[in-house]
């Protein structure tokens, strides 16, 4: 019974922290993303096969992260079309909520962990840190590129071909498949767990 009561407001507890951070994200949340841009475009030059990478946020109704990119390189979408170097593709683009989703749920888990002392949290919010950049370089950036692609894979099948879909491509396609959601609660119960060991005390 106690251990059902403890449960109990464990659940509560994540459940009032996820309500206060989705409502600072839906607030406040492109302030974050605008301090991330950045580090997005870094990750999406290094993953991406010959693109110089611009990204921005585009502040309407809905507010948008837009991955625009300028070919190194000629590049081939079907074998009779060829996009020559220095070509602007038209941009990619994901809301910025649906950037903040995996954000959101790794920050629920890391504030609600069960605390025994003041090291361990210590230990789990600094944990959190590399484990947010973790997170974010293997969604948004690589949901832009994937979105990108997708636009590639379009133009081939309009006109009956097939391409071999890249590993960005298939990698958007596991996230959205609910790996946005994973990778979060995966990173952020290895935070807890890893300050739990390191936080005991003798």
């Amino acid at each position: 019974m106690a251990d059902n009561h403890k449960y109990a407001l464990l659940i509560i507890k994540a459940l009032g922290i996820w309500v206060a951070l989705s409502l600072a994200g839906f607030f406040w949340g492109e302030k974050l993303i605008d301090n991330l841009v950045p580090f997005y475009e870094s990750v999406a030059e290094a993953a991406s096969e010959g693109y110089v990478a611009k990204i921005s946020v585009k502040h309407e109704v809905v507010d948008y992260i837009l991955l625009e990119v300028i070919t190194l390189h000629d590049r081939l979408v079907t074998p009779k079309v060829t996009l020559p170097a220095g070509t602007t593709l038209p941009p990619a683009k994901i809301t910025v909520l649906h950037a903040l989703v995996p954000i959101v749920i790794l920050l629920t888990i890391v504030f609600a962990w069960p605390i025994k002392n003041s090291k361990q949290r210590l230990y789990l919010y600094l944990m959190a840190v590399p484990a947010l950049f973790f997170v974010s370089a293997l969604t948004t950036p690589l949901q832009l590129l994937g979105n990108l692609e997708l636009g590639f894979q379009n133009a081939a099948a309009s006109v009956g071909l097939v391409r071999e879909p890249p590993l960005v491509l298939t990698w958007m396609l596991l996230t959205e498949g609910g790996g946005r959601w994973l990778l979060p609660v995966l990173a952020a119960v290895a935070c807890g767990g890893i300050s739990a060991k390191l936080g005991k005390t003798s």
